[in-house]
C-alpha cells in the first residue's frame, strides 16, 4: 500500500478512536463519581483527544472536499482542544488552592478575603471557557459546512453541525463575558458532544470508503 494512503487511513482510524475516547473522558469527568486523580486525568485528556479526533476527521473530509474550509476547521479544532486543556487545568488549580486556603483560614475574617480573591480568579478560567467555546463552535460550524455535500456525512450531520456551531457561538457572544451556563441560559456544549460522537462513529465506519477513494485512479477520482 502506498505510504500516503496508509498514513491517511491511519489518521482516519486513530482520529475516530481518539475522538470517541475524548467524548468518553468528557462524560466521565462531568458525570461519573470518580476519585480526584481519575477525574483530573479524564478531564485533562478530553482536549488533546478531541484535537486528534478532529485532525482525523480532516483526513476523511479532504478526500471529497479538499481546500481551506476543512483545513481551517481542523486548525480551530486543534486550538479548541488545547484551550480547553488550559481552561480545565487553570480552573482546577484555582479551585484546589482556594479550597485549601479557605479551609485553613477557618472562620476568621481572612476567609472572606480569600473567598473574594477566589471569585476574582474565577474570571480567568471563565474567560478561557468562553475562548474554548468560541473556537470549538467555529470548528463545528466549518466542519458542518464541509459535510453538507460529503457522501459519508451529508445534509443531516452537516446541517446539525452548522446549526449547533452557530448556536454555541451566538450564545457565547451574547452572554460574554459570562459563559451561557453560568448565566442561567442553555449550554449547547452537550449537544455538540453528541454531534461529535455521531461524527466519530461515522468516521470509523467510513474506513472502507476512504480506502477505495484513496486507491482509485486519479482520473476516476477527479470525475466524481
Amino acid at each position: 500500500m502506498d505510504r500516503n494512503v496508509a498514513s491517511s487511513l491511519a489518521w482516519i482510524r486513530a482520529g475516530g478512536v481518539c475522538g470517541l475516547l475524548g467524548i468518553a473522558s468528557y462524560l466521565a469527568a462531568a458525570f461519573a463519581p470518580l476519585p480526584d486523580v481519575a477525574a483530573y486525568a479524564a478531564a485533562f485528556a478530553f482536549g488533546p483527544l478531541l484535537a486528534v479526533g478532529l485532525a482525523g476527521a480532516r483526513h476523511l473530509l479532504v478526500l471529497e472536499r479538499p481546500g481551506p474550509l476543512v483545513d481551517v476547521a481542523a486548525l480551530f479544532g486543534a486550538a479548541a482542544g488545547f484551550t480547553v486543556l488550559a481552561m480545565l487545568t487553570v480552573q482546577q488549580a484555582i479551585f484546589g488552592r482556594s479550597a485549601a486556603a479557605i479551609a485553613a483560614a477557618g472562620e476568621t475574617p481572612d476567609a472572606q478575603v480569600l473567598r473574594q480573591v477566589r471569585d476574582g480568579l474565577n474570571s480567568v478560567h471563565l474567560g478561557l471557557d468562553v475562548a474554548w467555546d468560541v473556537l470549538i463552535a467555529t470548528s463545528v460550524l466549518l466542519f458542518g459546512l464541509a459535510m453538507l455535500r460529503h457522501p459519508r456525512f451529508g445534509h443531516v450531520l452537516g446541517g446539525l453541525g452548522v446549526a449547533l456551531g452557530a448556536l454555541l457561538l451566538g450564545f457565547n457572544l451574547w452572554f460574554f463575558p459570562t459563559p451561557p451556563a453560568s448565566a442561567g441560559s442553555i449550554d449547547w456544549g452537550p449537544f455538540v458532544a453528541l454531534w461529535s460522537l455521531a461524527v466519530f462513529v461515522q468516521q470509523l465506519r467510513s474506513q472502507d470508503w476512504a480506502r477505495a477513494r484513496l486507491t482509485e485512479p486519479d482520473a476516476a477520482r477527479g470525475a466524481t
